[in-house]
């Protein structure tokens, strides 16, 4: 009876009719199998979600980064002072030698303190020539040429649109912080946008001869190579990046031809060299030694600048020996994030030279742009290596929280706090007040305001017509 039952006969005697029931297929694995289409199926479904959750944070991060850059832009250009500040005012003697006919161009390449700034003094000879020195052409340099760094460490770290568009965000709102006020409203700080930037053409440069058109490409490094020197003295440390650049890019035939060409140039740079009365202060002490590099790392983090130079150089080393570990195995290697690699490491560089130099002094606010560039190039090296979603995720968020440490009110206060005191100066000086603690502060040696003096007879800087 059972097996009429199977067919539903039963139910047809009883006057009702029933259709067979059509076979269930389990799949392939059984109840296992289920899972797993039911765990497919719930991906699926979350996948929307989760890109719009990307997109809407690559949005916000984006909104932050050109905010904070834009602010910054609006403050270098409404607060920028014509009055010069500091070893600016050697700049001004130069100028005053040039009026009375007595400067020779030659003197563009001599030494100021240790360094020698051919690139900064051609700027400001132009501001002086061609617009009375009202000090805004150097603010429009300075800007630029951290936009460029900015543009090129997006570019050699992210996928065309919405992911380069947030990396260029965030990497404008680290390189123009306002942690850099002190770069950004000093228009003789030029000399640190410059190095770096000289410095990235010169590494962008070695890979690309590496890659083919060999003869251009190395005559743009070896180019660059001595604008990076003839900014500034840091310049000269290019080649242990470059050299370790093309170590990770096996470029052999690189390596004796810039090598030979920096030190013919550093030759040059350090022929008439006479050591800076200043230098023979220096002295060394290990711990003050590394704390002190370790706070030029660090320093957009403020009162937290130890522990963020000690993070960034952690991450640094990881970077290097992960990538030599690569070269060392002939593993292959994305050369982009090499190059980032390798700027941060010239960064570094410059941290440990100033972690001698500085050692009993500290550093200040024009030091933050070479710390801005190494979390920018080190996050940005980072974000290129690392392709996981969750590793991704927490250097984005690092970058965010570099951008906002960069830009703390703190900074802007001293940025005002300085061109309030610029103003009032200026203001003293209509008056023909000359007060010698105002005057100190500007400029320490005796001359000064005779200089300032002179300043306003001829109507130049903050005394210019229509300022």
């Amino acid at each position: 009876m059972h097996v009429f039952d199977s067919f539903g006969l039963r139910h047809a005697i009883r006057g009702e009719v029933q259709r067979p029931r059509a076979a269930v297929a389990l799949p392939a694995g059984g109840m296992g199998g289920v899972a797993r289409i039911a765990s497919v199926s719930l991906l699926r479904q979350r996948q929307p979600f989760v890109a719009h959750l990307r997109l809407a944070l690559a949005v916000v991060l984006s909104a932050a980064g050109f905010g904070y850059a834009v602010h910054s832009l609006w403050l270098g250009l409404s607060l920028a002072h014509a009055l010069p500040y500091g070893d600016q005012w050697d700049f001004v003697r130069d100028y005053f030698d040039y009026l009375d006919g007595r400067y020779e161009w030659g003197s563009l390449f001599a030494q100021h303190n240790e360094h020698r700034i051919a690139t900064t003094r051609v700027v400001l000879f132009a501001d002086a020539i061609l617009f009375r020195m009202r000090g805004l052409l150097p603010i429009i340099v300075t800007y630029a040429s951290l936009a460029a760094i900015a543009l090129t460490c997006a570019r050699l770290s992210s996928r065309p649109g919405i992911e380069r568009v947030t990396c260029a965000a965030l990497a404008f709102g680290l390189l123009w912080s306002t942690s850099q006020w002190g770069v950004l409203a000093w228009q003789f700080q030029m000399v640190f946008p410059f190095v770096h930037l000289f410095a990235l053409v010169t590494l962008v440069s070695l890979w690309r001869a590496n890659e083919g058109n060999f003869a251009l490409w190395m005559a743009i490094a070896v180019a660059a190579d001595a604008l990076a020197v003839f900014s500034l003295g840091s310049g000269i440390l290019i080649i242990a990046p470059a050299l370790l650049l093309l170590a990770w890019l096996r470029a052999s035939r690189a390596v004796w031809s810039f090598a030979l060409f920096h030190a013919a140039l550093v030759g040059l740079y350090l022929a008439g060299y006479q050591r800076p009365v200043q230098s023979l202060q220096y002295s060394f002490d290990v711990i003050t030694f590394l704390v002190t590099t370790a706070e030029f790392i660090g320093l957009p983090a403020a009162k937290y600048q130890l522990f963020a130079g000690l993070l960034g150089i952690s991450l640094f080393a990881a970077l290097v020996v992960h990538i030599s570990y690569r070269a060392i195995v002939r593993a292959p290697i994305e050369p982009t994030y090499c190059v980032l690699a390798a700027l941060a490491g010239f960064v570094l560089c410059e941290g440990l030279l100033v972690g001698y130099v500085r050692a009993g002094f500290g550093v200040g606010a024009r030091h933050a742009t070479a710390s801005v560039v190494f979390w920018a190039t080190l996050l940005a090296a980072l974000w290129n290596m690392k392709q996981q979603k969750r590793a991704r995720l927490l250097v984005a968020l690092l970058a965010a929280a570099a951008v906002v440490a960069a830009n703390a009110p703190a900074f802007e206060a001293a940025w005002r706090e300085q061109i309030a005191f610029l103003t009032r100066v200026t203001d003293e000086v209509r008056g023909d007040i000359f007060n010698p603690v105002s005057m100190h502060r500007l400029y320490k040696p005796d001359w000064t305001p005779q200089a300032v003096a002179r300043l306003r007879v001829l109507q130049l800087g903050p005394f210019a017509p229509g300022r």
